[in-house]
């Protein structure tokens, strides 16, 4: 833009000139007298010159930027915002800085946890200058800023937050791990007129070798598992058959009860009599002689025994 205005007063001067010369030619030859030219077109060439050298005092400040001035190398405290604006040239000069949001992507970081674990990850930090603090930035830090204070924290702060975190809580704790290391890191840069946006994490994993040691734990932990439900159905079996026995043995106990109680009131019941109606209800038809114990006494069938002829009674005499 600085060029463009510059050509058009050039231009601007020219044809001033050119008209200028033409009428003091015009003059001369009318007279017959030749005289100097005007000291009036050498006023209007140097005014051209001074707003050309004004022009280039035009500072056209992008979108997303602020314009710091550095006066004969000495920083200026106040920053120029997008626009246009007019810095006195030759003494002044200005830079650029970009406001916008950056971003840093680091892959395959490498952190550790409380074990001394490893962990990987991808890493991402967006974070932005302050505007109002870009002529601080580049007085002390300059334009590699991100080299020598942004990116050394941004690598540090993670590691130093991991290490408070088990093997087996890291992954769980990914969104409390960020939220801590944004803080963190923040807290580092702010003093040096940066802000954080936010940190991203990754693609979040182990070395191979826990990968595989966390799969043969796996597969022990579900083996025990399985044992354990095996001997808890064993275990189910077991109380089922011991009440299962217990009932039986109750039932044989009742029943036990039951015939004693039968016995005792048979017992109670039975005398010689009727010992002897049972065994005699006992016999069978066709059994004629039985045993009986000594002092039981002796049963006999009298209907069998054979009865002894009566004697006949003398006839009387005529």
């Amino acid at each position: 833009m600085i060029l463009i205005v510059g050509a058009f007063v050039l231009l601007a001067v020219a044809i001033a000139l050119a008209v200028y010369r033409t009428r003091d030619t015009a003059q001369v030859t009318r007279t017959g007298i030749a005289g100097r030219i005007p000291s009036g077109p050498w006023l209007l060439v140097v005014g051209a010159l001074a707003l050309v050298g004004l022009s280039f005092g035009f500072r056209e400040i992008p979108a997303g930027f602020v314009g710091v001035v550095s006066q004969f190398g000495r920083i200026q405290p106040t920053e120029l915002a997008p626009g246009l604006h007019w810095v006195p040239p030759i003494i002044n000069q200005v830079t650029n800085v970009d406001t916008r949001v950056r971003a840093i992507n680091v892959e395959g970081y490498t952190a550790a946890s409380r074990e001394q674990q490893d962990l990987f990850m991808n890493l991402t930090l967006n974070y932005h200058v302050d505007p109002d603090r870009a002529s601080d930035i580049l007085q002390e830090l300059g334009t590699d800023f991100e080299a020598r204070i942004v990116m050394p924290r941004f690598l540090d702060i993670p590691k130093s937050v991991t290490d408070d975190y088990g093997t087996t809580q890291v992954l769980n704790a990914r969104d409390e791990i960020r939220s801590t290391a944004e803080d963190l890191l923040a807290a580092e840069l702010e003093p040096y007129g940066f802000v954080v946006d936010g940190i991203n994490l990754e693609n979040f994993g182990y070395s191979v070798e826990y990968n595989a040691a966390i799969e043969q734990r796996q597969i022990a932990e579900q083996e025990v598992q399985r044992q354990q439900q095996i001997l808890a159905q064993q275990r189910i079996q077991a109380e089922q058959a011991v009440v299962r026995a217990e009932g039986e043995a109750a039932a044989r106990i009742e029943e036990a009860r039951g015939e004693a109680e039968a016995n005792r009131l048979l017992s109670e019941s039975l005398n010689p009599i009727l010992l002897q109606w049972q065994a005699i209800q006992r016999l069978q038809d066709n059994i004629n002689i039985a045993l009986v114990p000594s002092d039981g006494g002796l049963i006999l069938d009298v209907g069998n025994l054979p009865l002894a002829s009566p004697e006949p009674e003398p006839t009387p005499a005529p």
